[in-house]
């Protein structure tokens, strides 16, 4: 069983605008479908329009590459099937990535959010390892590798 993986924004924005070598170790399990990502709907909406501001200077094709990519590394989650996590983060863009997380555990939420990162040892508790540390996902590839 591939390790369940949630990606916010901002991690999504090292691996595929950025290109931040502390990323490519996510970026290599992504290409290589060793985890299981997920994405729902408001996920890629915001993804798309962070990538769409200005201050970017993306072209409308460099910004549908990315989408198409992480979409191809990733698995749509319908809204149905997401639950509301019983911890709420203070910012509520950011929710839907922990109730994503939540409604797939035990799951590895990556953030650079300081939002989403105050909730991590609430979210101990219910089979959610949040982070910000890049190399924490091969830590848990190589737990799943040796497990039986």
């Amino acid at each position: 069983m591939k390790p369940i993986v949630v990606l916010d924004t901002n991690v999504i924005l090292d691996i595929l605008v950025f290109e931040d070598p502390k990323s490519s170790t996510i970026r290599l399990a992504l290409e290589n479908q060793s985890v299981d990502a997920l994405r729902s709907h408001i996920t890629v909406s915001e993804l798309a329009d962070v990538i769409a501001r200005p201050a970017f200077a993306l072209s409308a094709g460099k910004q549908a590459q990315i989408l198409q990519l992480w979409q191809s590394w990733s698995r749509l989650v319908e809204d149905a099937a997401i639950d509301r996590a019983p911890m709420q983060c203070r910012d509520p863009d950011d929710q839907i990535f922990i109730d994503l997380a939540y409604s797939f555990k035990p799951a590895l939420l990556l953030s650079k959010d300081l939002r989403v990162l105050e909730l991590r040892q609430r979210a101990l508790r219910e089979q959610i390892e949040i982070s910000d540390d890049y190399t924490c996902l091969a830590r848990l590839l190589n737990n799943a590798d040796s497990r039986p």
